[in-house]
């Protein structure tokens, strides 16, 4: 396959046994350096599991040279971004910066490579952290059944534990366990360096060797010594606990990556569960063509269902997993898995078929290869299990592979006497804890900041929903494949307005209007194989009303279940055999639409997207299935901390009736209780071209995109002038407001505060983000990550956010804590908003702040999807092309006074509205 992704790799072994890949890519001026350890769960045994995740949490704790926060610090005030992660097979490390500071980068993972620093006060703040972490994950039931699935399916490899580890032996393990585990994986010769980026390769190469080239050695790395023997019959296991709806997995025993049947198994997964995303962020949702889909979410039986196959070093797990709809059983879903699978040993899968499959594969390849960060982790994470080259062989490979090797690969490794079968079976109908709470549970393939993991992640046959504040959050899975766990859980961190999608030259930024009202913004990006499309249609939630909660939700959803030109299932094909993802979800204020596609199929996919925005038809039996998909979500929803407390603190918060206080989702009566003519009203009264923005990033000219919009839009016109709508003003509560919800099952609680606050508008915005990002985002969480999670070490994640939307968008703060410390969080988190009132910040936070603010502006460039959602956001605020050279000013013209000011005005610390969700305080015992 031919190289788009910049210069070949070079590969470079310095004497002390360090790997270093090198790639240069000048299409933006950015860098990323990771470094990646071969040590993660697979080296670990029973007593010191987890001890690798905790290692890299004590990594960012600094060095005799860094003070602990300081890493944070520096490469956040150089307009950067970082974190780490561990998974199965490795543990990495990575700093994506402006690439002029990418000398910042070697300088702190070569000192942290041998220096870190595991003072005992940091482990035992940390192992609160830590066991907060595993809490929050198994708030979710599905966490408990892919544990013990794993654990069924595996009797001696260490890939039974997973990554996060048992909590005795986090509760067990010591500081003097975690330093020789650093001393004995820490070291050049079980390292791997990759950059890639804006740079002259013989210049950084010296830069590496003179900073990791005196580094030592090491000792010899301890062998992995189990080899899993075969497997000899069917494994079982059942998972009874509180919890909403029952869910089905099941894994099959398959071999590592080196295996020359590794890419059969990956085609074979894309035809069962769909293209799924790839790599490290970038993806698209595919797979509704998928036999999965097919068979299970179209026929109602499942609100999602997914496959999974990973590359992994040593032999694990090819999985598949469902997501059951209310009133139906295990046995029956079972049935259909079952013969999906009977059906792809017993019939080659058609030509046809295999084509499409190869073609989302390819697409969603170019779509994760996008950007430097991204190719980063490929060239990384492949080199760490096997070999980097296998990226630039990736599609050569897969277009080798033919129905027969698919038959082939499925009779010898999908049987009866290789799987493990899992069932979670509620243990009753546990209580709701907030009506219409409008999120899933987040799948366990999913990172925590939301990106799916490289080719396990979840493949397709997703029905998502998105939370009150547009979080995306699957629902189909629980796969066999374990979380990533990262440093810094990002998950709701809103991310920092505007300038983090900046491109190098903004007045590339193109605009034009269409006679009916129709904008269209565009950046060209000739370089990228792939286009990404989002529009934007004023017909959110903030139409709906109390009766009709949830409205503009179901019809958004219901966009793609047929036109008056083509089927649900005809619609599904079609986007699938192009490989492109077709998108539409309703937030609070507008509906947004978005397409992935290759260049190639550019124009073919606006025509589609025309067909479904103008055409809808609503049919009623697809109605019936998206009802039914929508009722699972928000009784899921209801099971989960995060969304409870969410639900309830805007209740809490905004005045009775308010359109803020209500659920963007609706609540099962209301979604109950509207038809089809709903639907159609809705439909016709607030889909209008005048309401309607495009933006188009990638590789199709601007005026070629005009023009396939033009042909596809043009002729659309709106009757009558576009609905009014008000945001009534919402004053913060008289005084204090606080909500329990009490969750069965559950063993962490999520602290959810805030208040009205400002919009977009308002003259304070500025400042008070500003002030916002210091008090809860700057770093690590800001001054509430340093306060909270690591000064007193009481939550995995503590951060706070404001909307910033039009009319008074919600100021908040969050945190996930032990149910014995709730009353401490919460205090804490009130007196840094006491603080942030009562005194100026520091000079030096001001400045990091401005640094980050403006500093981050060439991050946009790694993603064309960040780029359109920039253009938007502009549009839709009226900011103007020429903002991105406005902002800076902007940013640095803001001063300690008007911060301090700005939060005088609008955190009222005595007018809080807090809302907890967990387990009560008996409910678990406390993780200190």
């Amino acid at each position: 396959m031919a190289n788009a992704n910049g210069a070949p790799t070079r590969t470079t072994t310095l004497p002390n046994g360090l790997t270093v890949l090198t790639r240069e890519m000048h299409h933006a001026p950015l860098a990323t350096f990771w470094v990646w350890y071969r040590v993660g769960a697979r080296n670990e045994v029973p007593g010191i599991t987890g001890i690798s995740h905790w290692v890299e949490h004590m990594l960012f704790k600094g060095t005799p040279t860094l003070a602990a926060g300081e890493i944070f610090r520096r490469v956040n005030s150089n307009g950067g971004t970082l974190n780490g992660f561990t998974w199965l097979d490795y543990t990495a490390y990575y700093e994506t910066l402006p690439a002029d500071r990418l000398d910042l980068a070697l300088a702190i993972e070569s000192d942290r490579m041998i220096n870190a620093r595991f003072d005992p006060d940091e482990v035992a703040s940390e192992r609160t952290v830590i066991i907060s972490e595993k809490q929050g994950g198994e708030n979710h039931p599905t966490t408990h059944l892919r544990e013990a699935t794993a654990a069924a399916a595996f009797r001696i490899h260490p890939y039974r534990q997973g990554v996060i580890g048992y909590l005795s032996d986090l509760q067990a393990i010591t500081r003097d366990d975690l330093y020789r585990h650093y001393q004995t994986y820490y070291r050049p010769n079980n390292a791997v360096v990759v950059a890639v980026g804006d740079f002259r390769t013989d210049e950084l190469l010296a830069k590496i060797e003179a900073a990791f080239g005196p580094l030592p050695a090491g000792g010899a790395i301890p062998t992995v010594r189990p080899v899993e023997p075969p497997q000899e019959g069917e494994h079982r296991v059942v998972v009874r606990r509180p919890g909403p709806l029952p869910h089905f997995l099941v894994g099959y025993h398959t071999p590592a990556v080196a295996s020359p049947d590794a890419f059969p198994l990956l085609v074979l997964d894309t035809v069962l569960g769909g293209a799924g995303a790839m790599g490290f962020s970038g993806g698209a949702s595919l797979g509704r063509s998928s036999r999965l889909y097919r068979a299970l979410v179209e026929t109602g039986l499942a609100s999602g269902a997914s496959s999974s196959y990973a590359l992994t070093r040593d032999p694990y797990l090819f999985s598949i997993s469902v997501a059951l709809r209310p009133q139906v059983a295990l046995a029956e879903v079972e049935r259909v898995v079952f013969a999906e699978i009977d059906r792809l040993r017993d019939e080659p899968v058609p030509e046809e078929e295999l084509a499409r499959a190869l073609k989302g594969i390819r697409a969603q390849f170019a779509y994760a290869s996008e950007g430097v960060t991204n190719v980063a982790y490929w060239l990384g994470s492949l080199e760490t299990i096997h070999t980097h080259t296998l990226y630039d062989e990736f599609m050569d490979r897969l277009a080798a592979v033919t129905a027969a090797d698919l038959q082939r690969v499925a009779r010898q490794y999908l049987g009866v006497e290789n799987r493990t079968v899992g069932h979670f079976a509620p243990s009753d109908a546990a209580p709701s804890g907030a009506q219409g709470a409008t999120s899933d549970e987040r799948a366990a393939l999913w990172l925590p900041d939301g990106r799916q993991w490289l080719t396990g992640g979840a493949r397709g046959a997703e029905c998502g929903v998105r939370d009150d504040e547009g979080e995306a959050t699957p629902t189909a899975s629980s796969a066999l494949t374990p979380v990533p766990f990262t440093f810094a859980d990002t998950t709701g961190v809103a991310p920092i307005p505007n300038p983090q999608s900046a491109i190098r030259n903004p007045q590339s930024f193109q605009r034009q209007a269409l006679d009916n009202g129709i904008v269209v913004l565009g950046s060209e990006r000739p370089e990228s194989p792939a286009v990404a499309l989002r529009a934007r249609l004023r017909a959110g939630a903030i139409h709906d009303t109390a009766e009709t909660e949830g409205l503009a939700r179901l019809t958004a959803a219901m966009l793609q279940h047929g036109t008056e030109r083509y089927s649900f299932a005809e619609l599904n094909d079609l986007t699938d055999a192009l490989g492109a993802s077709l998108g539409a979800d309703a937030g609070r204020m507008a509906v947004e639409l978005s397409v992935r596609c290759l260049v190639e199929d550019f124009d073919r996919m606006v025509g589609i997207l025309a067909e479904v925005v103008r055409r809808p038809t609503f049919p009623p039996e697809e109605l019936e299935k998206v009802r039914g998909q929508t009722l699972a979500a928000i009784l899921r929803g209801e099971q989960d901390t995060r969304t409870v407390a969410e639900r309830a603190l805007r209740e809490a918060a905004y005045p009775a009736g308010h359109p803020y206080a209500r659920s963007v989702v609706g609540t099962q009566g209301s979604v109950a209780g509207l038809d089809r003519a709903a639907l159609q009203a809705f439909h016709a009264r607030h889909y209008r071209p005048d309401l309607l923005s495009f933006a188009v990033v990638g590789g199709v000219g601007f005026d070629a995109a005009v023009a396939a919009i033009a042909r596809e839009f043009g002729d659309w016109r709106a009757e009558g002038a576009a609905p009014a709508f008000d945001i009534p003003p919402a004053a913060p509560p008289d005084e204090a407001r606080r909500v329990e919800r009490t969750l069965a099952g559950k063993t962490q609680a999520d602290i959810a505060l805030g208040l009205p606050a400002i919009g977009r508008a308002d003259p304070d915005y500025y400042a008070l983000d500003m002030a916002n990002l210091i008090l809860g985002r700057l770093g690590l969480y800001g001054r509430l990550g340093k306060t909270v999670r690591e000064e007193q070490g009481l939550a995995y994640y503590a951060y706070s956010l404001l909307e910033g939307g039009k009319g008074p968008g919600a100021w908040g703060a969050r945190a996930g804590v032990a149910p014995a410390n709730v009353e401490r969080a919460i205090a804490s988190i009130v007196a840094e908003v006491r603080r942030l009132r009562d005194e100026p910040v520091d000079e030096d936070e001001l400045a990091d702040a401005r640094d980050f603010l403006t500093g981050s502006l060439p991050l946009a460039l790694e993603g064309a999807d960040g780029v359109a959602r920039t253009l938007l956001e502009i549009e839709s605020h009226d900011l103007g092309l020429d903002y991105l050279d406005r902002y800076p000013g902007i940013i640095r013209a803001l001063t300690r006074e008007q911060l301090q000011e700005a939060a005088r005005r609008h955190l009222l610390p005595d007018r809080l509205a807090i809302a907890v969700a967990g387990p009560g305080p008996d409910g678990a015992e406390p993780a200190s």
